[in-house]
């Protein structure tokens, strides 16, 4: 996210923001990325570095760290997030509020209303409402935002979808690697070799550096994608062997393609499953 959610100054005030959330099956609500459950009312937000890393101690949101929450600063920049279809939430921002040019990372924050789409099943819009009894529940997101506005700062910035010369390039650079992936390897040589070792190393490179990025959403999704990315592209070195490497690759593409269909169909709604909510439930772990 980098710049989206840093860059100018720290901001003292309130700010009010757009966000999305997990649910579990007691009705808690839990970031995409972390199990850290909102509460009803103030939230305090701390600095959780990276297993191994250390941090000297520093305000939250810290403009060089990225800790805090975060919210949208825009229905536009937030419409962006593929999550954002069952739920969303309003919530108000301060303390020490770092903002960027999608939105903010605050010390402190508070949801005031929540937007629960059609597909979130009744006993679970129950229970969240029962969690949070101070947020005002909308089935109208048109009406919540109308009756909670959302702060607008200089800084913002309207998001740019990439330009359809970007988006053919980045399609054509995944059709060589494919390509690349199922050649023989005796017609590897040459300029083709050339070109199958750069894009060997290039994700090579990109896993490393990816890997390295411990705050990064979806980090360990994008490292096997180029891990999987890299062994296919791998796979003509080994000879017939090299089809045990595209195996779980097709395999892994299968499951993930079956799952995006299936989270497609009308009325599905994901459910978090916790050790909180198992223990809720009265199942053992």
């Amino acid at each position: 996210m980098g710049r989206q959610f840093s860059g100018s100054e720290p901001l003292v005030g309130e700010v009010v923001g757009l966000r999305t959330f997990r649910v579990d099956e007691t009705g808690l609500l839990l970031p995409l990325y972390s199990t850290q459950a909102w509460y009803d009312g103030v939230n305090l937000a701390g600095c959780d570095p990276p297993a191994g890393g250390e941090r000297p101690p520093h305000p939250i949101a810290a403009a060089d760290c990225e800790c805090g929450f975060y919210a949208y600063g825009s229905d536009v920049a937030a419409a962006r997030n593929r999550q954002m279809r069952h739920i969303q939430a309003v919530v108000s921002c301060w303390g020490r509020v770092v903002a960027g040019t999608q939105g903010v990372r605050a010390e402190y924050a508070r949801i005031d209303a929540l937007w629960l789409s059609p597909a979130v099943p009744k006993w679970i819009a129950t229970r969240i409402a029962m969690r949070y009894p101070s947020a005002r529940i909308y089935r109208d997101r048109t009406a919540m935002l109308a009756e909670h506005p959302l702060s607008h700062l200089p800084c913002y910035e309207l998001p740019t979808r990439p330009s359809v010369v970007a988006r053919v390039g980045l399609g054509g650079v995944a059709a060589a690697v494919l390509a690349l992936g199922l050649l023989p390897w005796r017609l590897i040589d040459g300029a083709v070799f050339a070109a199958w070792a750069a894009a060997l190393g290039w994700l090579a490179a990109a896993v490393l550096v990816v890997a390295t990025m411990h705050r990064m959403p979806g980090r360990a999704a994008s490292v096997g994608l180029l891990l999987f990315a890299a062994a296919w592209l791998a796979a003509p070195a080994f000879g017939l062997v090299g089809w045990l490497l595209r195996l779980p690759i097709l395999r892994a593409m299968l499951v993930a393609g079956g799952g995006y269909l299936l989270a497609l169909r009308p009325g599905y709604f994901p459910v978090v499953a916790t050790p909180r909510a198992r223990a809720f439930c009265g199942v053992r772990p």
